[in-house]
């Protein structure tokens, strides 16, 4: 492959293979971290670099050292083509494998991909230090590349900690988030725009999960199909998303099953699990760590981690309307004796518009920090409450020169009621700043899934008194 260029059927993700092409021509070894949730598209990525510099990959599994070690001797046999490592005879420790991948590379450049990092390390747990002590006495003046993968995310933060043995030898970190909702299209190109912000909505943004939409099939039918029917690869999956990190992750996911079901502040979810705050505050920090959970507070907060009016959302999509629709039906047993289309046209479709209201907020927001079709570049984009949550701005974007931009999100018509509170509700916006953050100019946006103004907006949005931004605004890269 020429200049090691990005294969085409990879979706995105040119910013990390610009990364790992920077980092596999640099002349000097390299440590390298690399992060996202399952399904991310990490080892995706990772197997096709490593085919496109000859370089070896090995995934952990949850066995025990003696496995791996044995497991990933067979595979450097495979690339040196060393008849003996072939035939099973397996490196005897982790030294004298780094010291063989050491020799073999005599000094051109070398990429070792370990992914799902914990799980080796956890079998192995003298392994960080094995590596520390490679990269300090042995790598200096080699291009070995080392990349330690995997999706626990907070094992892999706890890599980098101060009385970690890799404290301080990282030199970079590949980081693998969702895709945006604009992405979503390319999965299933003949939907229309909104119908890509419903799948966006309902399957999130991971590539394993797009990956499973048949574009030749609806909206409905990749629902029933995949989480209406037993066999559907996410019928479950969020039911058992957390079970590979944690041994015991009942409170964990009673924390979000109240989260997706509307409980969003710290009082109604302790009093909805029925359990005091001090016994949900470690799972709650550990599903934020892990980006299940998200901590919001308003953008005007001048000390967000002391701020009493934190809401929480669930992060991911799917997980969130899974454990909203899918999660109740299996509870009463309806999914075992339900027809699919039963289920989808009574029990989810006509709660749709309703569910879609919170996810179409996050794709404004996400998109309003992206597009280059605002009067100002924001520095910020968050939302905004009162105290008493009265008053609530879906979407506010501040700028650097005092440029601040205020804006509703509404799945549906937009009204002139919905503008005339939207200028209201600016002003307290406003009145709730801190004195040393002055406002040159609001600006106001209304965001509609359907694309539908009354003709007051309508005519305040051709005036240009107002932005106005639909589904088919929203899903264009």
């Amino acid at each position: 492959m020429p200049h090691h260029e990005k294969p085409a059927d990879i979706i995105d993700r040119d910013a990390q293979w610009h990364d790992l092409v920077e980092i596999w021509n640099r002349h000097a070894p390299d440590l390298i971290f690399g992060v996202g949730r399952r399904r991310a598209g990490k080892s995706w990525v990772l197997t096709r670099f490593s085919q496109s510099v000859g370089g070896i990959y090995y995934q952990a599994t949850n066995r025990t050292e003696t496995e791996q070690l044995a497991a990933l001797s067979r595979i450097i046999g495979t690339h040196f083509e060393d008849a003996a490592l072939l035939r099973g005879v397996a490196l005897p420790d982790w030294e004298s494998l780094f010291q063989y991948l050491t020799d073999r590379a005599a000094g051109a450049p070398l990429l070792l991909v370990l992914d799902e990092f914990p799980y080796l390390a956890a079998a192995a747990p003298a392994l960080p230090s094995i590596i520390q002590a490679a990269w300090d006495h042995h790598w200096p003046g080699t291009r070995l590349k080392l990349v330690l993968s995997g999706s626990h995310i907070t094992a892999m933060q706890r890599l980098e900690h101060a009385d970690q043995p890799l404290h301080g030898r990282r030199t970079g970190r590949l980081v693998f988030p969702p895709f945006t909702h604009e992405y979503t299209g390319d999965f299933v190109p003949a939907y229309s725009a909104r119908d890509q912000l419903i799948a966006s909505s309902i399957f999130g943004g991971l590539p394993g999960h797009l990956a499973l939409l048949d574009p030749q099939q609806g909206l409905a039918a990749n629902v029933m199909r995949q989480m209406l029917t037993p066999s559907g690869r996410l019928f479950d999956e969020a039911q058992h998303m957390l079970d590979a990190f944690l041994g015991d992750a009942d409170i964990h996911y009673s924390i979000i099953q109240a989260i997706a079901n509307g409980e969003r502040t710290w009082s109604r979810i302790t009093s909805r699990l029925g359990k005091r705050s001090g016994s949900i505050s470690r799972p709650m920090r550990w599903l934020e760590e892990m980006q299940v959970v998200a901590r919001m507070v308003p953008i005007t907060e001048a000390s967000p981690q002391r701020s009493k009016r934190t809401l929480y959302r669930i992060t991911d999509p799917y997980v969130a309307f899974w454990h909203r629709f899918v999660a109740p039906l299996i509870a009463t047993g309806e999914l075992s004796v339900g027809a699919p289309e039963q289920l989808w046209h009574e029990r989810i479709a006509p709660r749709l518009d309703d569910y879609m209201g919170a996810p179409f907020e996050d794709i404004c927001r996400s998109w309003t920090g992206r597009t280059a079709r605002l009067p100002f570049r924001p520095s910020r984009v968050g939302a905004w409450w009162d105290a008493n949550s009265q008053n609530e701005l879906d979407v506010v974007a501040m700028g650097l020169d005092g440029d601040i931009l205020v804006g509703e999100c509404k799945w549906g018509r937009v009204d002139d009621a919905d503008l005339d509170l939207l200028r209201m509700r600016a002003t307290r916006l406003v009145a709730d700043l801190p004195p040393d953050q002055p406002v040159r100019r609001v600006h106001y946006a209304l965001f509609s899934g359907t694309g539908i103004w009354s003709s007051g907006v309508a005519a305040a949005i051709t005036a240009g008194d107002v932005l106005g931004f639909s589904s088919a605004d929203l899903t264009v890269r």
